[in-house]
């Protein structure tokens, strides 16, 4: 037989890889990166502000755009009494804590005299408002145009007037649409 056909063509065993052991401080590193992120993760929940919702508008600025939007209904009269004083005794209950709209008009008109945040003024007129609402929805009058607009004046002067003031700031002024 032949020798070169024996003969395998090995290769030889090629010898370790040396590899530079380093200075074993790799893992290390990658510790200390999470621990780092991890606590300025901490540091951000346990520092951060918590949201505050919004605050809700006041009772004075939500009854304002009510009495605005109750313009819409100037041409039914008796719906335009009814929204402009459900709009006032909403909002008298809202600023002043009282029960007005589950209670009927003499018996609001009796706790009224015992509120001292409004004026003795501001309490008659609000006495006449309430009174002259009452008509359209129990005698079936409906009230004139110009009556309307008087009621709905005297609305916002007591929305205004009893207003909690804030500093440097003027009340808002609502002005009724011009009627061509």
């Amino acid at each position: 037989m032949n020798d070169d056909t024996n003969q395998l063509d090995l290769l030889d065993i090629k010898p370790p890889l040396e590899l530079d052991p380093g200075d074993g401080t790799g893992p290390l590193w990658w510790v200390l990166a999470v621990l780092l992120i991890a606590g300025a993760a901490l540091l951000w929940w346990a520092f951060r502000r918590p949201v505050k919702p919004p605050s809700p508008p006041s009772p004075d600025a939500v009854a304002q755009r009510k009495l605005r939007e109750a313009w819409a209904l100037l041409g039914t009269p008796a719906l335009f009494a009814e929204a402009v004083a459900d709009v006032l005794r909403v909002y008298l209950e809202e600023r002043f804590k009282s029960h007005a709209p589950e209670r009927t008009t003499e018996e609001f008109l009796n706790e009224l005299q015992q509120m001292p945040q409004m004026t003795s003024e501001q309490k008659e007129l609000l006495g006449q408002f309430l009174k002259f609402c009452d008509f359209p929805k129990f005698a079936q009058l409906d009230p004139s145009e110009e009556e309307c607009r008087r009621l709905h004046g005297i609305a916002v002067k007591l929305v205004q007037e009893t207003a909690p003031a804030r500093p440097g700031s003027a009340p808002p002024q609502i002005v009724p649409p011009k009627i061509n």
